[in-house]
Order: structure tokens, then sequence, then C-alpha cells
């Protein structure tokens, strides 16, 4: 079982960081590929597996190496150090240990955009508007069909081939 002041030097060690960043970066890094391998050399001297992300916009690069020493002893050698006529400028990224990870978002509250599908049991207004809508529908329809007399026909709409309207017709037969 660890003690806690093993507990806490891990923690620092895990709050100091493995992740460095250089800035003022010759643009030749970003456009030629045997620039950029002798930059990364320079790093890989340091850490073995070193990895890189390349930032043209800011001409930065991201370092992150397996371990803090290793980060730590790439800070001290190459802070300061001309690479292609150009001083680099070499930091340490620090970051708090309670920053290591992203935090899920909080919670909110969640409301319904549009009402349920189908009402809930005993509702008095689903009721009447069901009911109505019904009633209105048969009444319309009760309405055409006593237009039209016993064998006869009413036009209704006639119909326009033009403008591609149907002619709608109520027959009773």
């Amino acid at each position: 079982m660890q003690s806690h002041a093993e507990t806490d030097s891990s923690d620092d060690e895990s709050a100091i960081g493995t992740e460095l960043v250089v800035n003022n970066v010759p643009i030749d890094v970003f456009q030629n590929c045997y620039v950029k391998d002798d930059f990364q050399d320079l790093f890989r001297s340091y850490g073995l597996h070193a990895t890189f992300r390349f930032v043209e916009k800011s001409r930065s690069v991201y370092v992150l190496f397996l371990a803090a020493s290793q980060c730590e002893a790439a800070v001290a050698g190459l802070d300061g150090r001309e690479f292609e006529e150009v001083e680099l400028s070499v930091s340490q990224l620090v970051q708090p240990s309670s920053m290591r990870f992203l935090k899920l978002p909080k919670k909110k509250k969640e409301f319904l955009i549009s009402p349920p599908i189908s009402p809930p049991t005993g509702d008095p207004v689903a009721g009447i508007a069901g009911g109505s809508v019904t009633v209105g529908s048969l009444m319309l329809q009760a309405a055409i069909a006593s237009l039209s007399q016993s064998g006869s026909t009413f036009e209704l709409h006639p119909g326009d081939e033009e403008s591609q309207q149907p002619r709608i017709v109520v027959s009773h037969d």
C-alpha cells in the first residue's frame, strides 16, 4: 500500500506534466520534411517515443513525452537553442491534477418541446378536440351529400386543366 507521501509525489509529477510547447518555430519546420525530421530528432534525443503536434498558424509545436523527467531535461537543454537561425522558446506545460480529465457537463432539466402523440387518458381537452373534429367532418360530409338529389350529380368545383386543379363532383345514387 502506498503511503500518503508517495501519493503526493505521484500527484506532483502528474501536475508537472509531460508536455512542452515550443514557440517561435522556424517556418521551414512546417514546410520541409527534412527540416521537420531534424527538429523532431532534437527532442527524440531526450525521449525516443515523443509525439508531436504541429500548429503552423501560431508557429508552435507541442511535444508529449512519456515521463516528466524527459520533458524537464528537454526544456533545460533546448530552451534558447538556435535552430535554423531562429532561437527556440521551449516551456513546460503545467497542468493541475484536477484538470487532467474532462469533466462531464452539468445535467440540465429537460422539457418536452412538443406535446405527446396521444393525450393522456382522461384528459378533458382531448375529449373535446377529438370529438369536434369527427363531428365537424361528419357534418361537412352530410352537407355536401345533401346538395345532390337522388340519381343526380352536383359539381362542387369545376376544376382547371391549366392549373391542374381536380374536378370535384358529388353524386347520389
